[in-house]
């Protein structure tokens, strides 16, 4: 426990977005350009008793983020946590377009942390004087330094967010994140609010960190009128993964322009195959309509109430490690990070003390 005289050490990770963007006159556009320097001195001054460590990692929009750069990003974290064992949490300052990819694959590629890695960022630029940005890295330091959380979450707007069960879902709006299905895990008003079914600190556990991914793997959004020989094109180009994201239930369309041909020949080429769902809330249930059915009976796999983006992450990151089929659809199965809310459970872990 922090007693008041300790010093909570956290270190803050910028790596570009809204709220590290200038207005460009060359271009006469937004872009990144705030150093992790001037996004602190928007801070209120003196921050008791925060020692904040900064590390500048990219100045990025995050539209142009790729899988490579969330591994570069947990390699840095696992860095950092190494040079400095007493951190008390992670902050990593990040662009909301694909903060919930990142924040996602984080949390696969570093388990059992035992301290908070939060993720936060701006709808309006930190050099703007409304920007949300100061408030929401205020707020994202909180968490890291007292929040009683050991998991990757996003802070934004005075929420707290798992970062497995979150969407972008307001494209301006200060409340731009929504947890689907269950609610946030906290929030933050006079104290911070955390919610149970969380993960709490757990200083007992030795961090596991796996970066191992397969980035061939291809999302695609079903629509009335999709060709059916898209999928084949797909497998074509090289993916070794699909997630489709089906109507409703996980239903595809069967009759004209069936995708169950597709779905087949696409998992005899050794492409494992995942359905999704396009509604933000409920779960993909392949089992209630012939539609949804005849899917699974090629062999596609349920994301359950997976997120499409944390679905697309799970598979890349579950491909990175293993193609034994068997071995695909027992890993895909598993809530590791909170990401399904019903699953086959995790082994325990085995704890050491440091």
């Amino acid at each position: 426990m922090m007693t008041s005289e300790d010093t909570a050490k956290i270190c803050l990770i910028t790596t570009g977005g809204t709220i590290s963007s200038i207005y460009d006159e060359g271009i006469q556009a937004l872009r990144p350009g705030l150093s992790v320097d001037a996004l602190l001195d928007r801070l209120p001054k003196g921050m008791g008793n925060i020692e904040v460590i900064k590390r500048e990692l990219y100045q990025l929009d995050s539209a142009n983020a790729q899988p490579h750069h969330w591994q570069t990003l947990a390699g840095a974290i696992k860095q950092v946590s190494e040079e400095i064992p007493d951190l008390y949490g992670i902050v990593v300052s990040h662009g909301t377009d694909t903060m919930v990819y990142s924040a996602a694959a984080v949390s696969f590629m570093i388990q059992d942390f035992g301290k908070p890695i939060v993720f936060t960022g701006a709808q309006i630029p930190a050099s703007v004087p409304w920007s949300d940005g100061p408030r929401n890295l205020l707020d994202a330091i909180r968490v890291a330094a007292f929040g009683d959380l050991g998991e990757t979450c996003i802070v934004f707007n005075g929420e707290i967010h798992r970062a497995t069960r979150t969407k972008k879902v307001r494209v301006n709006s200060y409340d731009a994140f929504d947890s689907m299905d269950p609610s946030p895990i906290g929030m933050l008003a006079r104290n911070i609010v955390l919610y149970e079914g969380r993960k709490k600190r757990d200083h007992s556990l030795v961090p596991r960190y796996d970066t191992k991914l397969d980035d061939r793997v291809f999302l695609l959004k079903v629509f009335p009128g999709l060709p059916p020989q898209t999928l084949a094109r797909i497998v074509d180009m090289g993916y070794h993964g699909i997630v489709i994201e089906g109507f409703g239930s996980g239903n595809i369309p069967t009759d004209e322009n069936a995708l169950t041909g597709g779905i087949l020949q696409a998992i005899d080429q050794k492409c494992f195959v995942v359905v999704s769902s396009q509604c933000a809330f409920g779960q993909a249930d392949l089992s209630i309509y012939a539609v949804g059915r005849a899917a699974m009976d090629v062999g596609a796999m349920s994301a359950h109430d997976m997120t499409s983006e944390a679905a697309l992450v799970k598979l890349a990151w579950v491909l990175g490690h293993t193609t034994e089929p068997d071995r695909v659809r027992e890993m895909m199965a598993i809530s590791y990070v909170g990401e399904m809310s019903f699953t086959t459970p995790l082994p325990p872990r085995n704890k050491t003390k440091r």
